[in-house]
């Protein structure tokens, strides 16, 4: 798309520094196995997002996708002068807003999730790939992009402390990060209390890594483990802490993968439980925008998107064909 001038580049980024539609914690799966395995393989829904906000996106690409509520919808990017989010409207299909995150060298925006009302998210110099930083939103908040509530800064070896996919959720009476580096080779886990986390006073302490190279397999469903463009982390009412890693592999199949992350008899380790295929439309691509949550009324959904925003964006939905017994 076009780059407009900085005086109007500014007020576009500006406007969704803004008090968003409040929405309540999403209910916890019964069983997210069973949700995982009821997900439709091919589009259930799909929305055809009209955008006429022009801005710089040379550079860069769609990275994750999130719903927060009923209608907002949100997609995180990269540019090669600035990181961004989308946030759009889906009962009106309609984009609003597009709201600057960081500046160069901190241009890309990751694969990110939505718990309760924050959204995390990595952003990362994807060119020298030695610094990334986390940034958690309030979206109750009314200028949530300006101040973050929480910001883990990442600096090492090349390709190591990059955050090209987080996930966040509750477990065990902690906030549960997770943050995978480059191709997701390593895994990364911090940790807050989750009473101080939701008073804004706590902080994130690095609780374990997992290298993918080294675990063993032989318990898992398939051997596989991909360059995950996105992996969101959940829990169910088995008290279970699961991540979900959606990418495009080799020949061409979109595909998302449930592993369970057990905590027992350190260290800490992964277990891949499932793989499985979708099948969406042309442009849709799950090396781009794909992404998991669990809807108001208790519904697994997978969303995706293409690699850029243009002037019609095609939108997919995967939803659960039934809800799972409790």
């Amino acid at each position: 798309m076009k780059c407009f001038p900085a005086i109007l580049m500014a007020f576009l980024f500006a406007l969704g520094d803004c008090t968003l539609a409040q929405s309540g914690p999403s209910p916890v799966l019964p069983d997210l196995e069973q949700s995982f395995e009821a997900l439709s393989s091919t589009p259930t829904r799909t929305v055809t997002l009209k955008n006429n906000l022009e801005f710089e996106s040379e550079g860069g690409h769609l990275q994750g996708i999130q719903r927060y509520g009923d209608a907002t919808l949100f997609m995180s990017g990269s540019a090669e002068s600035k990181s961004y989010l989308v946030a759009a409207n889906l009962k009106r299909e309609q984009t609003m807003a597009i709201n600057g995150l960081m500046n160069s060298p901190f241009r890309h925006a990751g694969g990110f999730q939505v718990f309760d009302h924050y959204l995390a998210v990595g952003i990362e110099d994807n060119q020298k790939r030695n610094v990334s930083v986390v940034q958690i939103y309030d979206l109750n908040s009314r200028r949530p992009w300006s101040n973050p509530v929480y910001s883990v800064k990442r600096t090492g070896d090349y390709q190591r402390v990059t955050a090209g996919a987080v996930g966040l959720t509750a477990y065990r009476q902690k906030i549960w990060l997770l943050v995978a580096n480059w191709d997701s080779k390593n895994l990364d886990i911090y940790t807050c209390p989750e009473a101080e986390f939701f008073r804004g006073t706590g902080d994130f302490t690095l609780e374990f890594s997992i290298d993918t190279d080294t675990e063993a397999r032989s318990s898992w469903s398939d051997t596989e483990w991909y360059s995950y463009q996105n992996i969101n982390l959940f829990t169910d009412q088995k008290e279970q802490l699961y991540l979900i890693g959606t990418t495009k592999i080799n020949d061409g199949k979109q595909v998302a993968d449930l592993y369970q992350l057990i905590l027992e008899n350190s260290p800490a380790r992964i277990r891949k439980l499932s793989s499985k295929f979708f099948y969406p439309g042309k442009t849709v691509d799950f090396k781009a925008a794909a992404g998991l949550v669990v809807t108001a009324d208790g519904y697994l959904e997978l969303l995706a998107a293409p690699y850029q925003l243009e002037g019609e964006t095609r939108i997919e939905v995967f939803s659960q064909s039934q809800r799972p017994a409790n």
